[in-house]
């Protein structure tokens, strides 16, 4: 009889650019990392990741947020708002859309590189896509705490 795991529907993370960008930087390195973030919180869904301009995400933010500004990340979760039917292991899990510019400027703020920084907000959009929050103070604590266990960072060093 087939292991019930090997009939699992191979799920994807797509790597995607927005505008004038042309092309994901180190989109292998990033999928692996996905793979095993979402692997361990239990997530194994689709995933569209994408990298815009800050005026996407601006215009984005403005319009699902209700804040006209440009933010690192944003991230929306799939929800089956047709009522039509998707089987739970056809369900996508959501998009995580990344300003670039915006991430390479803040990047010196966290002492990363342009690298660990856009790798630093991959993970926390997943971590937003896997249930976590940070509006309240100890939510925020917790992801905090998820987020640097996941990258190897010691909290208590870190910005928050």
């Amino acid at each position: 009889m087939p292991d019930p795991a090997s009939r699992k529907r191979k799920y994807n993370i797509e790597f995607l650019c927005e505008g004038d960008i042309e092309a994901f930087p180190y989109k292998d390195k990033f999928e692996k990392m996905a793979r095993k973030l979402l692997a361990e919180e239990g997530k194994e869904k689709d995933v569209n990741i994408v990298l815009c301009t800050d005026d996407f995400v601006r215009t984005m933010n403005r319009d699902y947020r209700g804040l006209d500004k440009v933010t690192d990340v944003l991230s929306f979760e799939w929800k089956n708002e047709l009522g039509v039917e998707i089987p739970e292991d056809e369900a996508m899990l959501g998009e995580i859309y990344i300003a670039r510019e915006q991430v390479r400027r803040q990047a010196p703020e966290y002492g990363n590189t342009f690298y660990a920084e856009l790798k630093r907000v991959i993970v926390h959009g997943l971590l937003h896509l896997s249930g976590y929050d940070h509006i309240k103070a100890a939510d925020r604590k917790v992801m905090r705490k998820r987020e640097c266990e996941f990258l190897g960072l010691d909290p208590y060093k870190e910005k928050a």
